[in-house]
């Protein structure tokens, strides 16, 4: 692994070990992952990393997904992005952004108890595109819109603060924020984490002097069932924000929210629907 592939790595995990398992060839299956497959920190172009995560090449445009994303941001650390679609047997909405040093922004793996909609926000290393592909009944479908910004996000990030952990990890419990609201018979869900999301501060010769650290994976579950899980990158924003929403919810239900970042604190936190 040359120098440029090692920093990268190092650059989206944290710091992080995940390199023996991509010398080693394990290359299972999507959905049997733990987090982004290695090959997305590796990959030289988006297309290569969007093989990577979904299996298969970039598919043409589709009007079956709705991307909503500004075209024009003065500052590129919060870009709002909202996901539509009218497509049946969602399995996955994958976020990606062509100018950031890792173009997968996040992975969600998706549940047919979940409606086709998602809401968050992230950053933005330079103008240009930022597309959302839905895998829909084994297929790719794709929405992508240009978004010119004046200020760069995470391409030239300031140097975000040294990792925080206990010894057994910290809980994360009262870090987040978490509202639902009605409609029709589901609901919708919104959190906001509260997180650095930094990625590493280097020196001035481009070596990593602080790892990255922020949350890469989170969860949702009804009932002790998993809906929806994401993996995210440093491409997500500080303090970053998710909203989905349930098909179908009764009074009573327990929605469990559960996360972790790259240095190994872990949260979760329970609302019941009233």
């Amino acid at each position: 692994m040359n120098s440029r592939r090692r920093m990268l790595l190092q650059y989206f995990t944290g710091g992080a070990v995940v390199s023996t398992g991509l010398a080693a060839g394990l290359l299972t299956p999507r959905a049997a992952r733990a987090a982004l497959p290695p090959e997305t920190f590796l990959a030289s172009s988006p297309a290569e990393a969007i093989k990577a995560v979904l299996g298969g090449d970039l598919a043409p445009q589709d009007n079956g997904v709705e991307l909503d994303v500004p075209g024009m941001v003065e500052v590129a650390d919060m870009v709002p992005v909202t996901v539509k679609t009218t497509l049946d047997d969602v399995q996955s909405i994958t976020l990606v952004a062509d100018r950031n040093p890792n173009p997968i922004v996040a992975y969600y793996h998706w549940d047919p108890a979940l409606e086709p909609y998602l809401a968050t926000r992230i950053r933005l290393a330079g103008s240009g595109p930022v597309e959302a592909l839905v895998m829909a009944g084994g297929k790719v479908y794709r929405a992508a819109r240009n978004v010119e910004i004046s200020i760069s996000g995470c391409g030239d990030p300031e140097p975000g603060p040294a990792p925080v952990k206990g010894s057994s990890g910290q809980s994360l419990s009262d870090k987040v924020l978490v509202r639902t609201s009605r409609r029709d018979d589901g609901l919708v869900v919104r959190a906001l984490f509260t997180h650095p999301m930094s990625p590493p501060g280097k020196d001035a010769k481009g070596e990593i002097t602080i790892p990255g650290y922020f949350i890469q994976q989170a969860s949702a579950e009804v009932n002790g069932k998993t809906v929806l899980r994401g993996d995210w990158s440093a491409g997500m924003t500080r303090n970053p924000y998710l909203a989905f929403a349930l098909r179908r919810a009764a009074p009573g239900d327990v929605i469990r929210l559960s996360w972790s970042d790259t240095a190994g604190n872990i949260g979760t936190k329970e609302v019941t629907v009233g």
